[in-house]
């Protein structure tokens, strides 16, 4: 199992939530919002947002993030309120106490069917409760005894199935510098999970449009390039309302970083003019590192634009 521990992606060493001696067993949960693929490096990333979305949800009142665990789509199991902690993700205090929960880095749109190796995370992640956790055999969805579409029809189809671990282990796609394209896979897609250029992933290819890619073909993998942060452009290009090209720039980092839950309705969208929405979203990326959370005002200054975009 790959296990990324609490402090290792940025929360406090132990959970403040309730101990919890034992559980019936494990749901599996889904994000339910869009999510797209990524490159691993961001995983880390979209947890701490997570986490700062329900440290800031006062009518939920949560202590820490809700999940027992997360679990990407790289397989990677990271440690949420962790072994004997109640959750707070399965919907009432009954419900919590009576089970784990564990949560697919998985959308209701954008990246909605599981891959392989996060269906052997969330395998591991299972084993790793019953062992460690007091976690009995039972398994369901956070949809079973609370009424809700929760963790989505193809990952609850394998819930039903009992968990199996895909038969080649789940590993990863990438080995040697090569990927071996998958069926459903296009060449964005691709880019994102590989953290490199979808341009350079064609170039260094010889693909040419329609950029057509086809299952089991390997294409090699170009040098990740350093994402280049451009200048600060100075607190005024931020301000409530107003329009600056610079505001652009910023929901593009926003979008990368999964920092994008405050909307009007239709998603989050990049756009010119600094907005509620917004400043909300800037607010969230800040709590979600151990320095900015200390004034997380939504407003972007030097360390704050850094951060978002690198």
């Amino acid at each position: 199992m790959r296990f990324v521990e609490r402090e290792d992606w940025g929360a406090p060493a132990t959970s403040p939530a309730s101990y919890l001696p034992s559980a019936r067993g494990v749901k599996i949960h889904y994000l339910g919002t869009a999510y797209t693929s990524r490159a691993h490096s961001l995983c880390d990333d979209y947890v701490r947002s997570i986490r700062a979305s329900h440290l800031a949800n006062v009518r939920e009142n949560y202590v820490d993030i809700a999940y027992t665990a997360l679990v990407c789509e790289h397989g990677v199991v990271f440690e949420g309120r962790g072994t004997h902690k109640r959750p707070g993700a399965n919907g009432n205090a009954d419900l919590n106490s009576a089970d784990y929960a564990v949560c697919a880095l998985l959308g209701s749109s954008g990246l909605v069917a599981p891959p392989d190796a996060m269906l052997a995370g969330l395998r591991d992640a299972i084993d790793w409760l019953r062992r460690d956790g007091d976690a009995g055999d039972w398994l369901g969805g956070h949809r079973d005894g609370y009424a809700t579409e929760c963790p989505g029809d193809q990952l609850y189809a394998w819930v039903r199935k009992g968990a199996p671990r895909p038969a080649d282990g789940g590993q990863e796609e990438a080995e040697g510098g090569v990927y071996r394209v998958k069926p459903g896979d296009y060449l964005a897609v691709i880019a994102r999970r590989l953290d490199v250029d979808w341009r350079d992933l064609a170039r260094v290819n010889g693909l040419r449009e329609p950029y057509t890619i086809y299952p089991g073909q390997e294409l090699r993998i170009p040098e990740p390039a350093g994402r280049e942060v451009p200048p600060f452009p100075g607190e005024g290009a931020f301000v409530l309302g107003r329009s600056h090209p610079a505001v652009v720039t910023l929901d593009e980092g926003l979008i990368r970083g999964g920092w994008t839950r405050h909307h009007d309705g239709n998603g989050y969208q990049k756009g010119p003019r600094f907005t509620e929405y917004t400043r909300r979203n800037v607010a969230d990326a800040q709590r979600s590192d151990a320095v900015l959370r200390e004034d997380p005002d939504g407003y972007p200054g030097p360390l704050t634009w850094k951060f978002i975009l690198s």
